[in-house]
């Protein structure tokens, strides 16, 4: 049965009307209501279409002509475009009225809790923090079948106790429980999220999940001695559990742009087909055998990796070659491409937002229509063979780059040869992990052995991402956004037209793309490199801009500590190169919420020392362990734990020792001061309050050793809540306040009357949702200065011989219910974060993509005259 990869004229034509109706289900199923009208219109623009081109059939047979020609081929694409969209936009009405049903929504819309019954679609760790699961029962309404996002309470009371490699949750689990239910975010995959309450009843899987779970778990004991990163790489290509991976080997796969190796992808899909295909015909199997023991096969190997939008775009397409394969007739390329993907669409329209699903088609179509022609032009200077192995990779990049904007706005700079090494280890891995996940289970000494064999080309593939991501340049900056995604339309398309074009088109479309590509990285790193060189040298505090949530650096001397992380590895990661920070001495975690510790893993490998605030919950527990199994020492801290950063002192004064508190209330509160006799003229002084709230914050200021007269800077305690206590800020009289706060956040943060309380107490407030990330270092032995990253909207303000004035950043939002915004900010900070192996949602890629920093501006202000003012303490 020949394969015809080289794609005809005709073939790209079905590919533009398939495009067409993704792009516009992909609109439709963010907004379901308007998919009956789309359906209409698309079926009306089908009619007319199969009207004109009657017509113009007609009109040739009685004369020819170009202008019937013409109109004959123009209406076949507009015919099977519209006809795709009018049947797209009815699965997306019918598979919305299944997805939301009128019961599910009264409960979404009511504060009770719910008694559901729900089967587990992934398998679930004790790291996860929440699952994919069908919803089958919801109160008395039963026959349910609702895509849904299962979050376990945060005592990790849904997973058993024991060992980690059996704790685990399997895919096809039943679990039985209360909770609480609310609507997912439009365009989800999930229509509804589910809130577990309690301790859940569950039923193990039977059958074939059954089975592939014990293999599962087999596979990973035999391969839990094995060295990482090499053994978290094998489960993931061979069983598709990523859970094991380290967050510097994750960064490095995507950097040198290997990610799709973390995990089983379509390509192992293909591996084990041919591998049966091929094991058939030497055993002289017939045809039609071998084509339904590849296909049992297949779905087995599905069953045990889990499906994904990926895989299962690659099961589809297997079977509808074997079938053709079974006919005789040849099988071509885009057009298999274009049934596999109308066909999921179908099933489930909510594939189209899917970015693995768009990855998995992307990368597919880039090496059928790109890779024929790409290898013909570089075989004028290659090895034939190594034209071939060349233009997989490069037209896999072309056709894909544009969708990876949103995720990593970034040009991998060494994604060909990287993936040109690591792509001939991947079947290796594949074919020997089948083995051992066959072997573990009955003989798991020899299943050891098996899986050793498979560590090595695993570790090999994480030692090139590794190699790749340390070397000069290895991503170079791309704008974010809209902008972002346009531009790298433009190179790709640039690029895969030149690829089948004339000499002489193609020569002007690489200038374009070059062109395109060079402003583009200029656009980033030009601004970036203005900002980086205005930083000062000798700054001390600085609040990093991470969105909704907080994290600040504080320097003495060369040692360096990082007062939480936020919930952005990215922009904590842009914070840290911005100020050139490369090692962390002391991590302080004021407490667990996942907006003070999200991020934790993006520095786990700089830090050498971590003190952490008293733990309340499973998840906790885990961020403690993964520091400790990073090597950090970790510490518990309350108020008899002090230290030394260089020459600058610090001291815990909250939580109390012995203190059976846990979360905001228990933040810790951390104070530095400039050693007596320490040179340090940059050195300041500051009070960081974590989340404490209004009564605890009373506690401290009523019981804690604070400093004795005003200090340089405070931390502004959650995000400038109205959860105050104003007697506190008076009392410390800090000139600049630091409050990390996200864009557009829902809570009001930072709230009127927390900017008031600041103002009251002659405190500068800075914000970095306004002014980007905030630098605060000291001109003399009175100056502070305070630099921005992004230009405040008035002229900076210089006050001589009085308190400071608040920064015109500081304006307060308007007001609003606050009580209510607080109450789902407390409700919030309780839930989990993002989906655990779900792309990011659109809030989620604006975080990541985020703009060019404007011009930085710099504030200056002289110390105020210490009066006895009201809360004062002392000259």
């Amino acid at each position: 049965m020949p394969l015809q990869l080289r794609p005809s004229a005709t073939d790209l034509r079905v590919a533009v009307p398939v495009a067409i109706a993704w792009i516009v289900t992909t609109v439709l199923v963010g907004g379901p209501t308007a998919a009956p009208v789309v359906g209409i219109v698309a079926a009306v623009l089908a009619v007319l279409a199969v009207l004109a081109g009657g017509r113009a059939v007609v009109a040739g047979r009685r004369r020819s002509g170009r202008r019937c020609r013409t109109v004959t081929a123009g209406a076949g694409p507009v015919l099977v475009a519209a006809a795709l969209t009018a049947l797209l936009a009815v699965s997306v009405t019918v598979g919305e009225t299944r997805r939301t049903p009128e019961v599910l929504r009264a409960l979404a819309s009511g504060p009770g809790t719910v008694s559901f019954d729900a089967v587990l679609s992934r398998d679930l760790g004790p790291g996860d923090r929440s699952v994919l699961a069908t919803l089958e029962r919801a109160d008395t309404e039963r026959a349910l079948r609702v895509p849904v996002r299962l979050v376990p309470p945060g005592d990790g009371a849904l997973v058993p106790p024991g060992d980690d490699d059996d704790r685990v949750l399997a895919a096809g689990t039943r679990v039985t429980g209360t909770g609480t239910i609310e609507a997912d975010l439009p365009g989800s995959a999930t229509a509804f999220v589910l809130f577990l309450r309690g301790v859940p009843a569950t039923e193990p899987p039977g059958g074939l999940l059954g089975a592939t779970d014990t293999a599962r778990r087999a596979f990973v004991r035999a391969t839990a001695d094995l060295p990482e990163p090499g053994a978290a790489l094998l489960r993931g290509l061979a069983i598709g559990d990523r859970s094991g991976l380290d967050a510097a080997t994750e960064a490095a796969m995507e950097t040198s742009a290997l990610t799709h190796l973390t995990a089983v992808s379509g390509a192992n899909c293909a591996v084990i087909v041919g591998l049966v295909v091929v094991v058939g015909r030497l055993c002289g199997v017939p045809r039609g055998l071998r084509a339904a023991s590849a296909v049992a096969v297949l779905l087995a190997f599905v069953v045990l990796v889990r499906p994904d939008p990926s895989i299962v775009r690659a099961t589809v397409m297997a079977v509808v070659v074997l079938v053709v394969h079974l006919s005789g007739r040849p099988v071509r390329g885009v057009p298999l491409i274009a049934l596999a993907a109308i066909g999921m669409l179908v099933v489930d329209p909510w594939f189209a937002q899917s970015f693995g699903f768009a990855l998995s088609v992307l990368a597919t179509t880039g090496i059928v229509v790109l890779g024929p022609p790409l290898t013909t032009l570089l075989a004028r200077r290659l090895w034939n063979p190594a034209a071939a192995a060349l233009a997989v990779p490069v037209a896999a990049q072309v056709a894909c780059w544009p969708v990876t904007i949103p995720l990593s706005a970034a040009l991998p700079t060494y994604a060909v040869p990287a993936n040109l090494l690591a792509e001939p280890l991947a079947p290796i891995v594949t074919v020997v992990g089948l083995g051992v996940c066959l072997l573990a289970p009955v003989w798991p000494w020899g299943g050891s052995v098996l899986a050793a064999v498979a560590w090595a080309p695993a570790s090999a593939v994480g030692g090139i991402a590794h190699g790749a991501a340390l070397l000069p340049y290895a991503s170079a900056p791309w704008p974010g956004g809209t902008v972002g995604v346009v531009g790298a339309v433009v190179v790709s398309a640039c690029l895969a037209v030149a690829v089948l074009s004339t000499p002489m088109v193609r020569s002007r479309l690489l200038l374009v793309a070059g062109v395109v590509v060079v402003v583009g990285v200029a656009a980033v790193a030009v601004p970036v490199l203005v900002v980086r060189g205005t930083v000062p040298r000798d700054w001390a505090v600085a609040a990093c801009d991470v969105g909704q949530g907080d994290a600040v650096l504080v320097r003495g001397g060369d040692s360096t500590a990082l007062i939480d992380t936020g919930d952005d590895p990215d922009r904590l990661r842009a914070c840290l190169d911005l100020l050139r920070v490369r090692r962390i001495d002391l991590l302080v975690l004021t407490h667990f919420d996942r907006d003070h510790v999200g991020a934790v893993d993006e520095v786990a490998g700089i830090v050498d020392t971590a003190l952490v605030g008293p733990v309340g919950r499973a998840s906790d527990s885990r961020v403690v362990q993964d520091l400790q199994r990073g090597g950090v020492d970790v510490r518990q801290a309350d108020d008899r734990v002090s230290g030394v950063l260089g020459p600058l002192g610090w001291r815990v004064v909250w939580p109390r020792a012995g203190s059976p508190d846990a979360g905001n209330d228990a933040s810790i509160v951390l104070v530095t001061e400039p050693l007596p006799g320490g040179d340090c003229p940059t050195c300041l002084s500051g009070v960081f309050l974590g989340d404490l709230g209004e009564t605890a914050q009373r506690r401290v200021r009523s019981g804690s050793a604070l400093p004795d007269g005003a200090v340089d800077v405070v931390k502004v305690s959650h995000h400038g809540s109205a959860d105050q206590d104003p007697l506190l800020y008076r009392q410390l009289a800090a000139r600049v306040g630091l409050v990390g706060v996200g864009a557009d956040n829902t809570y009001g943060h930072p709230t009127r009357s927390a900017l008031s309380t600041l103002a009251s107490s002659g405190t500068a407030t800075y914000r970095t949702d306004e002014l980007g990330t905030v630098v605060v270092g000291r001109t003399g032995a009175d100056d502070l200065r305070v630099w921005t990253e992004h230009t405040p909207s008035v002229a900076a303000r210089r006050i001589v011989g009085a308190l400071v004035a608040p920064a015109p950043s500081g304006s307060a939002p308007p007001e609003g219910p606050h009580a209510r915004q607080e109450a789902r900010a407390r409700r919030s900070e309780d839930r989990p974060g993002p989906l655990v192996g779900d792309p990011p949602g659109p809030g989620r890629a604006r975080h990541r993509a985020r703009g060019v920093p404007g011009r930085p501006g710099e504030q200056c202000a002289q110390r105020p005259a210490r009066g006895r003012g009201p809360g004062a303490r002392g000259a």
